[in-house]
């Protein structure tokens, strides 16, 4: 019988990588036989191996027998799709439990096959698992380009907006009317959140393409705080929020790309002034007891967040507000930015929260503070 070639003239180092899981040597070796000119193949003959194996190789696609000890197929392929959703899986079954197949179809499998399994059929169902893996990359790279062009497109025409109204603002062309002042702040605020959206989807779409790029310097962490609450001061002050701000009495510095972590807690504090209707935001920024690291804490009264869908935040595009008509504007991208990005330059970022009873934020970086006495705190009231 001939075998479909697939991937004629593919380096070996460029073919998919396929890892194939049964707890029968038989079946697993002979699946292994089959795939073997084609692709880069792995086994395990356990699912707690498996596991192991995505964690230290790319896999693309698996196939799991669904009756294995220990961890079943369907245990395995829950742990693949956390790992990475993006991989394919085959259910391979050799007792007709159909129910469970299907029940496998549902949490993310591309397809299942009985066994014994005709040669051409598992070729097949292994290259269109492939291509619909590929077609799926193809796409986030069309949407990803799509909205890096457009968000660059707005950005430029939007920034000349922001900078005339700064200045009719500022009296700098003639002096304004009450009613003309309101209409400006207006148009300036609203002009500044759209910015900051755009900026948002830039920096994810960057982040999606794998930009790890990093302008390390040494800087204060102070001024980085302070300039994201001046920014934001009117949006506390027209809300009657109180602001408090704890700064340790010496200076601190942080050791890091200064953009990237002006974005980061720009954007979870901005997170904590929108979701706040009342009562007090504070911030916190203290080296942590080994002075290794510099750590940012935003601790609001808003609206909280039930403990069952905190990760789920961090998903990018993901809205606390699902209905028509939200009561809080954006995109839902900025903590999914910070989290992401506080990763890639070597920090963490980690979220507590209790529904109506607030949100506490903790970004950790790594600092160098410059001095070794003992830190006494600086408390500042905003409101």
């Amino acid at each position: 019988m001939a075998y479909p070639l697939l991937n004629q003239g593919v380096m070996e180092t460029s073919k998919p990588h396929i890892l194939i899981v049964d707890d029968e040597m038989g079946p697993r070796e002979s699946l292994k036989m089959i795939l073997n000119p084609y692709y880069t193949v792995h086994t395990a003959d356990r699912g707690a191996q498996a596991i192991e194996m995505l964690k230290q190789i790319p896999v693309d696609l698996v196939t799991l027998d669904l009756k294995m000890p220990g961890l079943t197929g369907i245990n395995v392929l829950e742990k693949v799709k956390e790992h990475d959703p993006d991989i394919e899986a085959i259910i391979i079954t050799g007792y007709g439990s159909l129910d469970t197949a299907i029940e496998g179809l549902r949490l993310g499998a591309f397809d299942y096959i009985s066994k014994p399994f005709d040669v051409n059929h598992i070729l097949a169902l292994v290259r269109r698992g492939l291509e619909r893996r590929n077609a799926k990359a193809r796409l986030r790279q069309v949407k990803s380009d799509f909205l890096s062009n457009v968000s660059h497109e707005l950005r430029t025409p939007l920034s000349v907006v922001v900078g005339f109204v700064y200045l009719l603002l500022n009296q700098v062309i003639g002096k304004l009317s009450e009613d003309q002042q309101k209409i400006l702040e207006t148009v300036y605020r609203n002009s500044e959140e759209l910015l900051e959206l755009i900026d948002n989807v830039l920096w994810m779409t960057s982040l999606n393409v794998g930009d790890s790029t990093a302008t390390i310097e040494k800087f204060d962490a102070a001024e980085v705080v302070e300039a994201t609450i001046k920014r934001y001061e009117k949006a506390v002050h027209e809300k009657g929020l109180k602001l408090s701000l704890q700064l340790a009495a010496e200076e601190i510095s942080i050791v890091s790309d200064r953009s990237k972590v002006e974005r980061i807690f720009q954007n979870v504090f901005n997170n904590a002034v929108k979701f706040t209707a009342k009562g007090e935001i504070t911030v916190k920024v203290q080296p942590t007891a080994d002075r290794g690291s510099v750590e940012f804490e935003v601790i609001d009264t808003g609206t909280g967040i039930e403990e069952g869908k905190i990760d789920s935040i961090f998903e990018p595009f993901h809205q606390a507000d699902t209905s028509t008509v939200r009561s809080f504007s954006g995109l839902g991208l900025g903590l999914t930015v910070a989290r992401r990005m506080a990763e890639l330059i070597g920090g963490n970022l980690k979220l507590s929260s209790q529904p109506n009873v607030g949100t506490r934020v903790i970004i950790r970086f790594p600092s160098q503070a410059r001095n070794s006495v003992p830190l006494t705190v600086e408390q500042r009231k905003y409101g």
